[in-house]
């Protein structure tokens, strides 16, 4: 598709680490303050790392069943005040199997067991891209909503934490003993976390006077490419972004600010920083560049969700959040600018951002913001 199929984003929903609430979200990257005590629903005895990032105050149910409750958390905050007839919802997870079959329902059917909770009478699509699940749903539902099959949709991801996700990211050494510390030289990967993200779509000139867009979802870029499951490559990261460039119809002269996977750990960090080197060439030093997971860690199939939700917030509040965790920072990154102030850094001519999200198996999704 090309830049006609820009979108509104007319509304938010989230819940996490940081806390429920978009406000709440705003205040935990702004502040770098977030919920991660110790994980005591499982046996963590033994593991890299024995915390996890969990919603404060949210009572619901546990294991599969949890990531249901965060997306319709999410899901409500971002339908107030909306028709729900024909609505589609369009969610990202890590686990396809995270809703057991019940009648009428297949195995994994997320979207449809929480549209069902929410009453979204339109299509819903369940989409697992492993990290870039929040991300690739956004993309999928973006078309859904420019192509006119759907008058709007509620797009994001959820997971909850689970022994089985846990602990195998444990036993592939995938997990930090500080959690995320993205492009730092302490990094030593991951730290896991609960949540749920979701945006709401709707044509641009169509959200009525209560929907005034918060952003334009200008452009979308995926691509399915690395040498190695594990091993993430630069040039997968690479084509993801300049396609989400093209769709929009910028060009890396456009961007104004980046929002990076930066999940803490060697190999992602590397391959990332390389490929937005490539993108943008010496220009990558004048744009302020973050992540998130330095505070919130990796939610999983709601990260690049998330991550896209805090390339909206910081177009809305014309300000980017510091890269929490960073310090030391990699020789790689040398030149970078990766906001490593004590709080939000107003950017009063902030127009456009770039999110890139990244999964093994080389599932890369970039996507493209701008103001209104």
């Amino acid at each position: 598709m090309s830049g006609t199929s820009a979108v509104a984003v007319t509304a938010l929903g989230v819940c996490g680490p940081g806390g429920v609430g978009v406000p709440a979200l705003w205040e935990a990257l702004a502040t770098g303050q977030a919920h991660h005590p110790p994980i005591t629903d499982f046996d963590a005895t033994g593991a890299t790392l024995t915390a996890a990032g969990r919603v404060p105050g949210h009572t619901g149910g546990d294991g599969v069943w949890r990531t249901l409750d965060l997306a319709e958390t999410a899901v409500l905050e971002a339908l107030d005040g909306v028709d729900r007839e024909r609505v589609a919802l369009v969610l990202g997870t890590t686990d396809p199997g995270v809703v057991p079959p019940r009648p009428g329902h297949l195995t994994g059917d997320l979207a449809g067991a929480c549209a069902e909770r929410t009453g979204l009478g339109g299509e819903a699509l369940t989409i697992t891209n492993a990290s870039a699940s929040g991300a690739a749903a956004i993309a999928v539902a973006r078309d859904l909503v420019a192509l006119g099959e759907a008058p709007a949709a509620v797009v994001g991801g959820a997971d909850a934490v689970t022994d089985m996700a846990f602990l195998g990211l444990n036993s592939l050494r995938t997990l930090g003993p500080q959690g995320c510390r993205p492009f730092s030289t302490e990094r030593r990967g991951i730290g896991v976390s609960e949540g749920a993200a979701v945006l709401r779509l709707e044509p641009l000139g169509d959200a009525g006077p209560d929907a005034a867009p918060l952003a334009v979802l200008a452009g979308c870029g995926m691509t399915n490419a690395t040498g190695h499951l594990a091993a993430p490559g630069a040039d997968g990261i690479e084509l993801a972004a300049r396609l989400a460039l093209a769709d929009a119809d910028l060009s890396p002269e456009d961007i104004d600010f980046v929002n990076t996977h930066g999940p803490g750990t060697r190999r992602g960090d590397t391959a990332e920083i390389e490929a937005l080197r490539a993108v943008f060439g010496p220009r990558l030093s004048a744009i302020p560049v973050n992540s998130v997971k330095g505070v919130l860690w990796h939610l999983q199939g709601g990260a690049g969700a998330v991550e896209a939700m805090a390339c909206v917030l910081s177009l809305a509040h014309g300000a980017v959040t510091p890269t929490w965790g960073a310090e030391p920072v990699d020789p790689l990154c040398a030149g970078l600018d990766l906001v490593l102030e004590d709080g939000p850094r107003p950017l009063p001519g902030l127009r456009t951002a770039l999110s890139v999200s990244c999964g093994l198996g080389g599932m890369n999704t970039a996507l493209v913001f701008r103001r209104p």
